[in-house]
């Protein structure tokens, strides 16, 4: 929607622009060759006066017949895009709704008709609640898309203590973290940075970070989280020593339903959570964005925000 209001907006000035500079021409060329050499003409003077307005009317409403019909192409293509991006989100989520719901449906019956041995039952339980926790998780990421991707919504801030926030959400995924066997290191300033945060939804954006860095490498890699202060503005970090990322993907990686390697068809991720967590920051008026060799660490993802 803002690339397309940018277009948009480009359009008027290319079209305004252009009106201005054909109605100067018309100007001059009336004013400076064809008014003077009829000036004892009366009636010719009358007409060319007449054929300067009528040209600048023409002018003028073919300058807006042209920013129309830019408008027009750029707003129906932008609708095409969307419907396309909508059907796009529907089919990604069923596809990775039917797998854990076959699992839930499929052991859920065999319990009802007796199936599963006693001693067998907490176990099949235990995965009937893990993968319904998965489906939860997808129909909340759809959620969150949905509501991030409408202009109307407005997020509800207040001051935070970026430090505060980043730590709780670090502390939260420390066991995901021992049981791959992966190094923590985290660089939290004691001292509080405050930022005016959607709280929830900032929480959201960092956790999706964290939660790829473990998720997306392979077990006994090094992994950084990291907050400090600039210039009044607020840096978290959360960077790893595993493999660097394909130029190709690069480039995508911002965008909705790009995942890395395989990870759709394994189920590690629903290739919404780097565009969710970009959407968040942007609508903060921070960035996002991927760096590669941060400090000792092959490739990070940065989010930088105002402090108060």
């Amino acid at each position: 929607m803002n690339q397309l209001k940018k277009l948009i907006v480009k359009y008027f000035v290319l079209c305004a622009f252009g009106i201005s500079v054909a109605e100067s021409v018309i100007d001059s060329t009336f004013a400076d060759l064809l008014m003077p050499a009829y000036a004892d003409h009366e009636t010719v003077g009358y007409l060319l006066v007449t054929w300067h307005l009528v040209l600048c009317i023409l002018v003028f409403f073919l300058g807006a017949y042209l920013f129309y019909g830019l408008t027009k192409k750029a707003m129906e293509a932008e609708s095409k895009r969307q419907m396309q991006e909508q059907n796009l989100l529907y089919s990604c989520i069923a596809h990775d709704l039917k797998t854990p719901m076959t699992s839930v449906q499929g052991f859920a019956s065999a319990l009802k008709d007796g199936k599963i041995k006693p001693e067998e039952q907490e176990e099949v339980l235990d995965i009937i609640y893990r993968k319904s926790r998965h489906m939860n998780d997808l129909i909340e990421t759809l959620s969150a898309y949905s509501k991030l991707g409408t202009e109307s919504y407005v997020l509800e801030t207040k001051a935070v203590n970026l430090c505060t926030l980043v730590r709780d959400l670090a502390a939260m995924h420390y066991s995901e973290f021992e049981d791959r066997h992966m190094e923590l290191q985290i660089e939290i300033p004691d001292d509080p940075i405050i930022c005016q945060l959607d709280e929830k939804e900032f929480q959201r954006a960092v956790n999706n970070l964290i939660v790829n860095a473990y998720k997306h490498n392979r077990e006994g890699t090094g992994v950084l989280i990291k907050v400090q202060s600039e210039n009044g503005t607020a840096i978290v970090t959360v960077a790893d020593q595993g493999e660097k990322i394909p130029q190709e993907f690069a480039k995508n990686m911002f965008k909705p339903f790009v995942c890395g390697n395989s990870s759709r068809t394994s189920g590690n991720g629903s290739g919404l959570g780097l565009a969710i967590s970009g959407m968040i920051v942007e609508k903060h008026g921070g960035r996002l964005y991927m760096k590669e060799d941060i400090d000792d660490y092959a490739k990070g993802f940065v989010v930088k925000i105002r402090t108060e």
